[in-house]
């Protein structure tokens, strides 16, 4: 079952406006969702969690960093906000590392991340997983995130092409997520926003059936609709294979009006 999450309008400090619009879907091969979604805009935060499919306890695992995410609070200082997000995603880790022990030695529980905060026109992003976040600009589709997976490693060290990944046997092999060691080191990229930036926040089950060359062409189709873009992404990537949960949150900066 497709679940719209919520679409939401934000007014940054710097004069942009933020729209955004989520989606969740545990897709035609999958008897459970273990993704997890969180718009948490009266913050300026937006977060997808993508719980480790064949484990134990995947939705605990994302529900927790969504729920604990939730709770952030912006400070007046930038170095504070951040500090506390990434504080949040590792109070998640330590969480889900107890909930791994109690169910046994074997149990692994473990959720890929990625979270979004705007702060006056600027946009940060800290990450852990595969899970990916897209810039649409200029007509243009860019990956902001690299992934922590052992396919993306093959094709940094050149052993494998980037086309050829999402086809390799190993490529559900996930380097870095939360929960699944002690130690978890938090990714973190900024990045300038300019008005009509598109933002495309999503799990794996997105780009595992649908092509990144696909996903331009669907955004200049839908580029003043959030809620039009979400779905569309959606029933692309249902439409395409839907093997996998897939979660999209998608974002468009505009100049906040005069009036408003």
């Amino acid at each position: 079952m497709s679940r719209p999450i919520e679409n939401n309008e934000r007014f940054a400090a710097a004069g942009f406006q933020i729209t955004s619009h989520g989606v969740t879907d545990t897709g035609h091969v999958r008897s459970k969702n273990e993704d997890s979604v969180l718009l948490h805009d009266d913050e300026n935060v937006w977060v997808v969690a993508d719980g480790m499919g064949g484990h134990h306890a995947g939705d605990y695992a994302s529900q927790t960093i969504t729920n604990n995410l939730s709770l952030f609070k912006q400070h007046a200082s930038l170095d504070d906000s951040i500090l506390l997000l990434e504080e949040n995603i590792l109070n998640s880790n330590t969480i889900i590392r107890k909930k791994s022990l109690k169910l046994g030695r074997n149990a692994t529980i473990g959720s890929t991340v990625v979270c979004v905060y705007v702060w006056h026109n600027l946009l940060f992003t800290l990450w852990a997983g595969d899970s990916r976040l897209y810039r649409y600009r200029d007509s243009r589709l860019e990956r902001l995130t690299e992934d922590h997976s052992y396919v993306e490693e093959l094709v940094r060290m050149g052993k494998i092409e980037a086309r050829e990944a999402e086809e390799h046997p190993a490529a559900n092999v996930v380097l870095r997520a939360v929960g699944i060691d002690d130690q978890l080191r938090i990714d973190l990229e900024y990045f300038e926003l300019r008005e009509r930036d598109i933002y495309i926040i999503c799990s794996d089950g997105l780009y595992k059936d649908l092509e990144e060359a696909k996903i331009a062409p669907i955004i200049a189709s839908h580029p003043d609709n959030m809620n039009e873009l979400a779905q569309s992404l959606l029933d692309a990537s249902l439409a395409a294979g839907g093997t996998d949960n897939t979660s999209i949150i998608t974002m468009k900066i505009c100049q906040k009006e005069d009036n408003v």
